[in-house]
Order: structure tokens, then C-alpha cells, then sequence
């Protein structure tokens, strides 16, 4: 039997009904997961606003008085100016740059509270951003977040960068030895010594005679040295000198100590390189040839 056309007008109505509710029940379920995911996007409250790309000028306060100051160049490397006048080590300074976009809960608002309760007043350190403060106060027994206090607010908020806050200004000092763009024409050491004569054209000039392939190698060697850390400078017996010079000026080496490490410091900057021992030779000129092929 044929259903009727009622009937059949019926069956299509229920469908669409059902395809309706499917739908709605689809637009529902799609625009709870777009709040959900737009809350979690954008719902994160940071301790500034602060466009890190934006910051040039960043100081660490010290108590001494003796402050910390970086400044960003126009290419975007960042220099140490006080206490050193050096390249900065651009890792722990992206390092101290995190710090404007650490994630926070609650705020309080610091008027109506005792701030030498939370190591604030006055604060165990500070670092400043441009023109804005950050600063340390002690950390919560009960959950390990530290107090954090900027523009009259303070914070409860993980952080592990307080220790490197209160870091010596020497850990902020570029690893090279030698400075950017530093184009080396002679390298005098106790043991070797080579220089770029008026041909343009490499010549060594001690006993130890180089090679024209040691000469490049006893080259390259300085221009990627880095050290494992730099110190403020010690005074020691001095185990001899090494001077690098360029068309404009020449740095002088002291070699403060070779064992457990090599130590070549610069007294006249009053900072120290502390390198594996192993590149005493080869920063000497003491080397060989890489064989053919290598």
C-alpha cells in the first residue's frame, strides 16, 4: 500500500526536524570549542604587556649601586655598557627578556599591603625593562611561587630566572674572545707568531715556523674560540702573553693559569677567559696540519 501524501509530507517534516536539531546541536558544539579555545588563547594574564621586540634598554639594579645595563644596537644585538663596554651573551639575555611574559593568577593591589612581608620593601633584586620594574621578592612556602611586583601590583608567579637576576655582570659578557667584525692582521704568542705583511699575504716570523695551512688553521682557531665562562679578573703569576692585533687596535692576552683550565684574562678590561684546557696548544700556534682530506 502506497503511504499517502500526508504521510509522506509527515516522514519529510520528522526528518527535517531531526536535521534541525543536528544542526543546531553542531553550531552549539562548535561555538562552545571556539570560546574554549579563544578563552585559552587570549584568556592568559601576563606580568606585562610589554612587546619584547620593543624593549632597547634593559638595567638590573643593584644595591651597590653598581648597576647592570644592556642596550639593543640597530641590528638587534644586545651590549653590555655598564659595568663592561662589551657584547652581551645574547642567550641570557633572551633569558632575561622571558621574564616580561611569565604567566600570573591573581594580582593585589600593593596599597593595602605590608611589602617587607614578601621581600619587597625593599625587594631582593630588580630589573627594569625600558621604563618598566620588575621586582623579586621572596618565594611562597606553600606553592614556590615567587612575589613579583610591577606598577603598584604584585604577583604570585613561577620563575627561574632570580638566580641569573642576581648574577655576577661578568656572566652577561658575550663567550668569544675576539669582538665582532675583529679582522685579526698579527698573532703573537710565547710560542708562534704570524702577521699579514704589506702583499697582503700571511708570513710567521718565530722559531716555530707555520706552514701556509697552519697559519689558517692557527687563525680559524681564534676566530671561533669561545670560552666556557668569563670571570671577573683575578690577579695571578702571568705565564706569558698573547697579543691579537687588528688594523686598529690590539688586545693583549695575559695567561693566568693552564691547569685545571686555560685562563687568558684581559687586566686592562678587567675580566677573565676561562677555556678548556686542551686549547692551550692550539691558541699557542702549537699545532699540525690537518692531514689531506680530512
Amino acid at each position: 500500500m502506497q503511504p499517502s501524501g500526508l504521510n509522506v509530507i509527515k516522514n519529510n517534516l520528522k526528518i527535517n526536524s531531526r536535521s534541525l536539531v543536528n544542526l543546531g546541536l553542531f553550531v552549539f558544539l562548535s561555538s562552545i570549542t571556539v570560546f574554549f579555545l579563544n578563552k585559552n588563547n587570549s584568556g592568559t594574564r601576563y606580568i606585562t604587556s610589554i612587546n619584547t621586540d620593543e624593549i632597547t634598554d634593559i638595567r638590573i639594579s643593584k644595591d651597590s649601586n653598581n648597576d647592570i645595563i644592556f642596550k639593543k644596537n640597530k641590528n638587534a644585538i644586545w651590549h653590555m655598557t655598564e659595568p663592561y663596554n662589551l657584547k652581551a651573551h645574547q642567550f641570557r639575555i633572551k633569558t632575561l627578556l622571558s621574564l616580561t611574559k611569565t604567566p600570573i593568577d591573581n594580582s593585589y593591589n600593593t596599597d593595602s599591603l605590608t611589602l617587607s612581608s614578601y621581600a619587597l620593601a625593599p625587594p631582593r633584586a630588580r630589573i627594569t625593562f625600558n621604563q618598566t620594574e620588575i621586582s623579586f621578592g621572596k618565594t611562597s612556602p606553600v606553592n614556590n611561587k615567587r612575589y613579583l611586583m610591577t606598577n603598584n601590583k604584585m604577583f604570585l608567579a613561577y620563575e627561574k630566572i632570580y638566580p641569573l637576576v642576581n648574577a655576577q655582570a661578568s656572566s652577561f659578557i658575550d663567550l668569544s674572545l675576539l669582538p665582532d667584525n675583529f679582522n685579526i692582521t698579527k698573532i703573537q704568542t710565547p710560542s708562534s707568531a704570524i702577521f699579514l705583511n704589506k702583499n697582503n699575504t700571511w708570513e710567521s716570523s718565530s722559531k716555530n715556523q707555520l706552514d701556509a695551512d697552519q697559519i689558517q688553521l692557527f687563525l680559524q682557531h681564534w676566530k671561533s674560540a669561545q670560552a666556557f665562562a668569563v670571570h671577573k679578573y683575578i690577579n695571578r703569576k702571568q705565564l706569558g702573553k698573547i697579543e691579537i692585533s687588528s688594523n686598529t687596535r690590539t688586545l693583549v692576552f695575559e695567561i693566568a693559569d693552564d691547569d685545571p683550565w686555560l685562563i687568558l684574562a684581559l687586566p686592562e678590561i678587567n675580566i677573565e677567559y676561562h677555556l678548556d684546557k686542551s686549547l692551550k696548544d692550539t691558541l699557542s700556534g702549537i699545532l699540525t696540519s690537518d692531514p689531506p682530506n680530512a
